[in-house]
C-alpha cells in the first residue's frame, strides 16, 4: 500500500498532524512506544494554541480539566504573581497531554488513519517516486510524503537522511499526586517558572497544577548523568523549603522521568518528501523551552501545505515543500519565538549575576501591570505572526533600570546584544 503521508512520532505534533490529515489523505502514524505506554504528561495549553488546532473539544474535562489562570514568576523570596482575571480572562488551559494525544489518533483511526504501535523506525530512504519507511522488525512502508515528528527521542534518524539536528539536553521530571481540594488549598498557581542556577543554569525549574496531580521538574545542565538528575531532583523534593508550601502532603510518583529537551530552530525543515515538525526540529518556545505551541502550529502548517499538494499531484520535492520553512518563520521563528530569545541569552548567562537579575525581574512583574498585561497578551493572541516585539524591548530597559549599579556594569554589554536579538 502507498501511503499519502507517514508520520512517525505519536507525541502532540505528529498525532495533531494525523488527525488533520485523515480527513484528506491516506495517512500512517507510526509510535515507537506501545499504546498502554504513552508519556503521561501535564501541560499549559495556551488560548494562542486554538488557532492550529480547531478539532478538538476544549470543554472536554479528561483533557482539559482546568483553566490556566494564575502564574507565578517564582524568585528566591519574592513571588512574581500574574492573574489572569485582572485583564479579564484565562491564559489558555491546562491538559493531561496524554488524553489529547490519544483523542487526536483515535479520531484519525476513525477517518480511516492506520496507526502501528510499539515499532522503531530504524531506516529511512527516498527511493525517488516515494519513500520507503523500515521498522525494527525489518517491515517496510511506503509513502508520498514523510513527517518526522519524534520529538528530541528520534534524532539520529533525521541527521541520518540529511537533516540538522537542534540542541539537546536532559530533563527530569516527575508528577505529585494528591485529593484535588488537598492541591487548590495549598498550591494557588497553575504554573510557576523559576530559575535558580543551583538548579540548573540551562533552563528552568518548573510547577504546574492539573486535576490530582502535580508535575515539577527541570532541564538538567549538559555534565549531569541521569543518575545525578534523580538525585537533585529528590533533594529539591524533600530540601527545597522555597517550594515545600506548595507540595507538603502529597505523593511522589515511584519512578521520575528523564527525557531529551531540544532547544533552537534547524535551518531547514524540508528535503524531498520529507519534513521536521515541532521538537524534533528544534521547535520550542526560547527561555521557557515550551513545545506545545510549535508542535500545533507546525502540524497544521504542513497538514494545509500537504493537502494542496495532494491535489495538485505534487512530487513533495524541496522547491514545493519550502513554503513549509517559509511559513514556520513567518509565523513563530521571526517574530514570536524571538519574544524569549533575549531573555534566554540573559538569564542562561548572567553567571554570578543570575540571582540578583531573577529577582529583579519578578519585582518589575508586581510593579509593572503593562507588563503583566504584555504577559497575559503573549498567551492570548490568536494572531501570533503579528506580535509586537516592543513589548519586550520596554520589559528589557525597565528591567535594566532596576539593577544594582555594579550588575548593570557586569551585564551592560550583555543586555544590549539581547536588544538586538
Amino acid at each position: 500500500m502507498m501511503y499519502d503521508i507517514a508520520i512517525i512520532g505519536a507525541g502532540i505534533a505528529g498525532a495533531s498532524l494525523a488527525r488533520k490529515a485523515s480527513e484528506y489523505a491516506n495517512t500512517l502514524l507510526i509510535e515507537a512506544r506501545e499504546e498502554n505506554n504513552l508519556l503521561v504528561a501535564t501541560n499549559i495549553f495556551s488560548e494562542h494554541n486554538k488557532p492550529f488546532l480547531t478539532e478538538v473539544d476544549y470543554s472536554n474535562k479528561s483533557i482539559f480539566p482546568l483553566l490556566h489562570e494564575k502564574m507565578n514568576y517564582m524568585g528566591s523570596t519574592d513571588n512574581g504573581e500574574v492573574n489572569s482575571s485582572e485583564f479579564g480572562a484565562p491564559f489558555g488551559h491546562i491538559i493531561h497531554t496524554e488524553e489529547l494525544v490519544k483523542k487526536l489518533y483515535q479520531t484519525a483511526v476513525d477517518k480511516g488513519a492506520t496507526t502501528k504501535f510499539g515499532e522503531r523506525v530504524s531506516k529511512i530512504e527516498n527511493r525517488g517516486d516515494y519513500v520507503e519507511i523500515i521498522n525494527n522488525k525489518g517491515e517496510s512502508y511506503k509513502s508520498k510524503l514523510v513527517a518526522i515528528a519524534t520529538g528530541s527521542s528520534g534524532l539520529e534518524l533525521q541527521r541520518s537522511v540529511g537533516f540538522e539536528v537542534p540542541d539537546c539536553y536532559q530533563g527530569i521530571f516527575t508528577h505529585l499526586r494528591g485529593d484535588q481540594d488537598v492541591i487548590n488549598s495549598q498550591l494557588p498557581y497553575h504554573y510557576i517558572f523559576h530559575i535558580n542556577p543551583k538548579i540548573s543554569t540551562n533552563g528552568p525549574f518548573y510547577i504546574e497544577k492539573g486535576f490530582e496531580r502535580v508535575p515539577i521538574g527541570f532541564m538538567g545542565n549538559s555534565n549531569e548523568s541521569p543518575a545525578s538528575l534523580v538525585d537533585k531532583l529528590n533533594r529539591i523534593l524533600h530540601n527545597y523549603q522555597r517550594i515545600q508550601p506548595f507540595i507538603k502532603n502529597l505523593k511522589v510518583d515511584e519512578k521520575p522521568v528523564i527525557l531529551n529537551i531540544s532547544k533552537h530552530p534547524i535551518k531547514q525543515f524540508s528535503r524531498d518528501r520529507m519534513v521536521v515538525l515541532g521538537e524534533a526540529a528544534g521547535l520550542v518556545t526560547s527561555f521557557f523551552y515550551e513545545g506545545m505551541l510549535c508542535g500545533v502550529c507546525s502540524a497544521d502548517l504542513i497538514s494545509k501545505i500537504c493537502m494542496s499538494l495532494l491535489e495538485n499531484d505534487s512530487s513533495f520535492n524541496r522547491n514545493d515543500l519550502q513554503r513549509y520553512d517559509r511559513e514556520l518563520h513567518r509565523i513563530l521563528i521571526d517574530n514570536y519565538n524571538q519574544n524569549g530569545t533575549g531573555s534566554e541569552y540573559l538569564f542562561y548567562n548572567a553567571g554570578s549575576h543570575v540571582k540578583v537579575l531573577w529577582d529583579t525581574y519578578v519585582k518589575l512583574i508586581n510593579t509593572d501591570k503593562q507588563l503583566r498585561k504584555e504577559i497575559w497578551e503573549a498567551y492570548r493572541m490568536p494572531d501570533i505572526e503579528n506580535y509586537d516585539l516592543k513589548g519586550t524591548k520596554r520589559a528589557g530597559k525597565n528591567l535594566f533600570s532596576m539593577l544594582p549599579a555594579l550588575t548593570k556594569i557586569a551585564l551592560s554589554g550583555k543586555f544590549l546584544r539581547a536588544a538586538f536579538m
